[in-house]
């Protein structure tokens, strides 16, 4: 289903989901994007309608995929305006950056709730193939506030961290 979010209001929106789902019985849902649907409504609706959206995929046992979009283009920004991050389970923040004067994709799991998840900031590339997710960027720091810096990194202790890193992984096993 495809709408407009200025086709109606937040409830009937919501009214609307509901309805859909309860014909079509998907396994997941996808809103792209939140952002569009709070144009023009006060912050406390806007969370509402996503509490109530949330709130029934779960119940119904639905996976659901929601973007977000900001205002701005590169830098630092939050996560929502609104604040419905406490509401979901997890955060996928792509972003692009300035590396070395080139434009590059970031992506970094910002939250994931209750599970343990890789917290690098990894460059992204969108090939024929599809997407491509690549080495973090761990030469640099300061990547999600929008002015990263080249760090000096000290081989011979970045060698010891990946060795014992390694060493680690094979004793749980």
């Amino acid at each position: 289903m495809c709408s407009y979010p200025e086709s109606a209001g937040l409830e009937d929106h919501l009214q609307i989901i509901k309805s859909e789902i309860a014909n079509f019985k998907p396994s997941r849902i996808a809103i792209d994007s939140l952002s569009a649907l709070a144009r023009g409504v006060s912050n406390n609706a806007f969370r509402q309608f996503v509490i109530g959206v949330t709130g029934f995929a779960k119940q119904e046992e639905i996976t659901g995929f929601f973007t977000n979009t900001t205002d701005q283009f590169m830098g630092s920004h939050s996560i929502t305006n609104t604040h419905i991050s406490t509401i979901t389970d997890t955060i996928i923040m792509l972003q692009y950056v300035e590396i070395r004067g080139e434009m590059s994709r970031a992506i970094n799991v910002f939250k994931m709730r209750g599970s343990w998840h890789d917290k690098g900031i990894r460059e992204y590339t969108i090939t024929s193939n599809g997407p491509e997710i690549k080495d973090s960027f761990r030469s640099y720091e300061r990547i999600i506030s929008g002015s990263p810096t080249r760090i000096t990194v000290n081989e011979k202790s970045e060698l010891s961290r990946i060795i014992q890193g390694v060493q680690e992984k094979t004793t749980e096993e």
